[in-house]
């Protein structure tokens, strides 16, 4: 039942290039190809952006999961203290 909710992902690294800066004062004429790339390039790294948002979901997820393991086990044992004193 635990597994279900948790969403598994394949996640398979991407590599990102490296772009070159343009300086923001100075204008440069590009190509409508030139264009096209760096389109590409943007929403290939949105995509990379949107994994590890989705990663990171998960992650929190499963902490916060974890720490109401935690807080019933916490709950279970004061119990059992109140009992035994």
């Amino acid at each position: 039942m635990r597994a279900q909710l948790l969403m598994p992902k394949k996640t398979e690294p991407r590599r990102v290039r490296s772009v070159r800066r343009i300086p923001a004062a100075r204008r440069i004429d590009v190509t409508r190809a030139e264009f096209n790339r760096t389109i590409a390039l943007l929403n290939e790294r949105g995509k990379i952006l949107n994994d590890l948002r989705h990663n990171q979901d998960v992650q929190f997820q499963r902490l916060a999961q974890l720490q109401a393991e935690v807080d019933l086990i916490r709950g279970a044992l004061d119990k059992l203290r109140r009992g035994i004193t």
